[in-house]
């Protein structure tokens, strides 16, 4: 053997023992164990997982998988969202000793929002506009979270930073972790083999911008972070195909929500699907990274002498006398960080106890030598005179403004230009005029059944439709009065010509319209319409109105569903 192949072979046997060397490490790797003293702040925990996937959207797993898996991974609640659906409402409640939450992921058009605990399936569909979709959330007994605020994916992201309304925001979401790591899905691919747990931390990042963000806001407002662990099981590789990976199993217990509750959970489901939903609510709980090292036992309390005591979520009222504690059962190497208004104030390396320099929003992040992501990032507490802090509770906003009409398109006591269609499954029952049966004599009326997409049938829709020409220049708005016999969505449509269009030659402009069982007026300003077109020339022309719309589809209701909508006294203002 020549000495080229002899200094060959000896550098691929070292190679070789350098390479076992460090998958053996890798695999005899394990948790970090804890030091310190056990916590005694009162409370008790309840840990869980939430912004989950199934079968019911895009996720790799039935409901039962996931739940199976939720058991098995030690979880005590366990959050199933799919994308704009809440088919898991079934499964509400323990299910295999598991006390199961059903939400959704709603698309609208400033994001997704993730909605949590929703306590009925509504008929419609979630409307696309933020505003909307958390009204929507607040009425069906849920909590909205933007989901994925800074996702490497740009659609993804989070616009709706104005939106009114008490929603909430991911401080760390595993898709965006997942996009963030595509470069290194190879050797994350081969160490997952080796050693799961391992290989998920190793990609984690710390969600430094998602962070500064909620800082941010929370000088002006309450605003709950959590973890969404936006579990899919299941990695596209090619067309038609996927990989089942990582695990349910090894994403549970990954990292954590960890609940602060004032009694342990009974096994009463709606005892304790009561007590979860407002820890959510309230932020009265932590981020932990239980794949790091087992996070349920971490405390972080501001007390008084007299013996008051606030945790994470709690608005505590200032007075000079007041001291934060922070501390546990954490990691040997651990450094924990107190954070006033997002800068750090203290740091300790096993547990904090001081006195606070004053008013402000206080939390807690815990960091492991060694590791890029924090192991606990804890919800605020925040200390203000009592006013500041009833001032920052989110109040709803008011009702959207309605406006008379300044001129009548249709009362609809008479003859009408609006005409029925629908596609060859679904139907429209009846005259569209009921005389009698509006908020002042006529309506127009939608008796709509909506049919099951098929394949060759998949555009399935019931609307009433006026082709006339208008010019509606010197307008702001589209206004009428509307009532059904059950709150459904539907949208409104104003079409413009664009002979770029591949429909006819006409733009669609839309927005969604809620209905309730009692008569209402719905303004909806012309710049609150919206195109989906590819070939959208971006301008909405009032000279060029070619079609006024208002149509049932499987974007506005599920399909299958039936109902009636009365409209009336329809304007422009």
């Amino acid at each position: 053997m020549s000495s080229r192949k002899r200094t060959a072979v000896a550098v691929l046997a070292v190679g070789a023992i350098v390479l076992g060397g460090y998958l053996v490490r890798i695999a005899l790797w394990r948790p970090q164990p804890l030091t310190g003293t056990a916590i005694d702040d009162g409370y008790a925990r309840a840990a869980g997982v939430v912004h989950v996937h199934t079968t019911l959207s895009d996720g790799g797993g039935s409901p039962a998988e996931v739940i199976a898996a939720a058991r098995r991974a030690g979880l005590d609640f366990v959050g199933i969202s799919d994308h704009n659906n809440v088919d898991a409402i079934a499964l509400q409640g323990y299910v295999d000793g598991v006390l199961t939450l059903a939400g959704a992921e709603i698309t609208t058009t400033a994001g997704h929002l993730l909605a949590l605990g929703l306590e009925r399936d509504p008929d419609y569909r979630f409307s696309p506009d933020p505003g909307d979709a958390v009204r929507d959330v607040h009425e069906l007994g849920g909590v909205a979270f933007a989901a994925h605020p800074y996702s490497p994916r740009a659609d993804f992201r989070w616009s709706g930073w104005r939106v009114a309304g008490p929603w909430n925001l991911e401080i760390i979401n595993g898709d965006s972790e997942w996009r963030r790591a595509v470069p290194w899905l190879a050797p994350t691919l081969a160490l997952y083999q080796v050693n799961a747990p391992y290989a998920l931390l190793r990609i984690l990042t710390p969600p430094e911008e998602t962070l500064a963000r909620w800082d941010e806001l929370l000088q002006e407002r309450d605003v709950v972070g959590i973890y969404g662990s936006d579990a899919h099981s299941r990695v596209p590789i090619a067309a038609g195909t996927t990989l089942r990976f990582p695990s349910y199993e090894a994403l549970f217990a990954l990292a954590r929500n960890h609940l602060l509750l004032d009694q342990p959970l009974s096994g009463n489901a709606a005892a304790d699907r009561a007590a979860v939903l407002d820890a959510l609510r309230r932020g009265r709980f932590y981020i932990g990274l239980d794949g790091l090292a087992p996070a349920g036992g971490f405390s972080f309390v501001v007390e008084s002498p007299g013996g008051h005591r606030w945790t994470m979520g709690d608005g505590a009222p200032h007075r000079p006398d007041l001291r934060a504690r922070a501390g546990g059962r954490i990691p040997a190497g651990a450094s924990i960080r107190l954070l006033r208004d997002g800068a750090v104030i203290a740091e300790s390396a096993d547990s904090l106890d001081l006195s606070l320099p004053g008013t402000g929003v206080y939390r807690v992040e815990v960091t492991v030598a060694g590791w890029q992501a924090p192991w606990v990032i804890t919800n605020p507490i925040a200390v203000f005179d009592r006013d500041t802090l009833a001032a920052r509770s989110v109040a709803w906003p008011p009702d959207p403004p309605v406006f008379e009409p300044v001129a009548i398109i249709d009362d609809f006591d008479g003859e009408t230009t609006f005409t029925a269609g629908h596609d060859e499954a679904s139907a429209i029952d009846g005259p569209v005029l009921a005389p009698g049966e509006g908020y002042d004599d006529g309506a127009l009326r939608l008796a709509f059944e909506l049919a099951h997409p098929t394949p060759d049938n998949a555009d399935v829709f019931a609307a009433l439709v006026s082709w006339e020409h208008r010019d509606l220049r010197g307008f702001r708005g589209l206004t009428f009065r509307v009532r059904a016999d059950g709150v459904y969505r539907m949208w409104l449509q104003v079409r413009d010509a664009n002979p770029a269009s591949t429909d006819d030659g006409t733009e669609w402009w839309f927005a969604s319209v809620k209905t309730s069982t009692d008569w209402q007026q719905v303004s909806v300003p012309f710049a609150a319409l919206r195109s989906a077109d590819p070939n959208s020339d971006g301008q909405l022309d009032l000279d060029r109105v070619r079609a006024l719309v208002f149509v049932i589809d499987k974007g506005a209701m599920k399909p299958g569903s039936s109902g009636t909508i009365w409209i009336d006294e329809l304007g422009v203002y």
